[in-house]
């Protein structure tokens, strides 16, 4: 089995992680499963590859997020992404299933070139419109073709509102809702006062980088221990005694374990059609986490129950939920604790993995 994630270039973000996770889950079931990821990986990647046992191929030369290029018709550079990354493909091994973590839209249209020899699953954390907006119109036009002829590549999607948020892309497209492969950790901490905060993931600007130091200080200010987990080396360090900074960290959710209430500062534009990591793996663990109101992590946060909003990219308006936060702590830690029960009866990589494994026997 190959999974195939152009993403997959550094251990910023989810994609060292989740391949990770979700290869070992799958090895488990006795498959053996190679790693396709970007052609010119960070050396920090091949490392932490290597010391994982991650079979690492480096094959796709147009990594997901790529910026398309000035002076050319949008839909032009999309598609050329598409060519060469079915020109990649090309070079990819047959086997009983290519799996697509994160696929894009780019993606799909390449992945049409090969239909005919490999099935295919394509698993989706966002809506076609991010992260290139020309993706809609290349996203339709693959499901028009996987719709009339029938083609062996089956589209997924991470959480019941992004499935639904495909209804308006291509009508005739069935969706699957994949569980969620996010596990959180163990924690059976239930503090009835809040004292320790966190911040964690790929730290930039969509996800409010330019906030956190300034929230960093308000909340020590206010007597908070601070934890900022920073996978892109953006936050330096800090000698203050209530703040300590990580980089990458091999089991995310531990960290997050070891917090009280997670802030996510992000722009909720940025989200509106975009699921969130942090977020999942947050409701896993049943830490409660504050978060923009208006966009597609709210939404699920909402349905879970374990989250506070804000509704102003400012530091004011995040910490007036913080200070909601602590009136209420008690009764927030145990919708959120409540959550994590009705996440891990959902999702999770082992069901995510046990579903690809029916899947493919079905195939055969």
């Amino acid at each position: 089995m190959n999974l195939l994630d152009p993403g997959l270039a550094s251990t910023k973000g989810h994609h060292f992680d989740l391949d990770l996770r979700l290869a070992r889950a799958l090895a488990h079931l006795g498959h053996d499963v190679e790693v396709h990821g970007f052609v010119s990986p960070d050396p920090h990647l091949l490392e932490m590859a290597g010391a994982s046992g991650m079979a690492l191929r480096s094959t796709f030369r147009v990594p997901t997020y790529t910026p398309l290029p000035q002076g050319q018709p949008p839909m032009q550079a999309y598609a050329q992404m598409a060519q060469v990354t079915a020109a990649d493909l090309a070079q990819v091994p047959v086997s009983d299933l290519w799996v697509w973590p994160t696929m894009a839209p780019y993606q799909l249209a390449a992945a049409l070139s090969q239909a005919a020899n490999v099935a295919q699953l394509g698993g989706m954390w966002w809506t076609p419109r991010f992260p290139h907006a020309v993706g809609a119109r290349s996203w339709a036009h693959s499901a028009r073709q996987l719709i009339l002829e029938k083609r062996s590549i089956t589209m997924g999607a991470y959480d019941q509102a992004l499935c639904r948020a495909y209804q308006s892309f291509s009508p005739g497209l069935d969706v699957i809702c994949l569980p969620c492969p996010h596990d959180g950790a163990a924690n059976d901490r239930q503090p009835s006062v809040l004292r320790r905060i966190g911040f964690f993931g790929h730290q930039r600007a969509s996800r409010g980088l330019a906030l956190v130091p300034e929230l960093v200080t308000a909340l020590v200010q206010r007597g908070f221990h601070v934890l900022v987990q920073d996978s892109s080396h953006s936050i330096q360090g800090s000698s203050h005694p209530n703040v300590e900074v990580l980089q990458y960290v091999p089991d995310f959710a531990a960290e997050i374990a070891r917090c009280d209430l997670v802030i996510w500062p992000s722009r909720w534009e940025v989200y509106v059609e975009s699921f969130s990591g942090v977020m999942s793996e947050c409701v896993a663990t049943g830490v409660p986490i504050i978060a923009p109101s208006g966009c597609l992590p709210a939404e699920v946060l909402a349905r879970f129950g374990s989250g506070t909003f804000f509704h102003e990219f400012s530091v004011e308006a995040i910490m007036e939920a913080v200070e909601l936060a602590a009136l209420e702590f008690p009764a927030l830690v145990a919708r959120a604790h409540a959550a994590a029960r009705q996440w891990h009866a959902e999702n999770g990589t082992d069901r995510l993995a046990a579903w690809i494994d029916t899947h493919v026997r079905g195939l055969s």
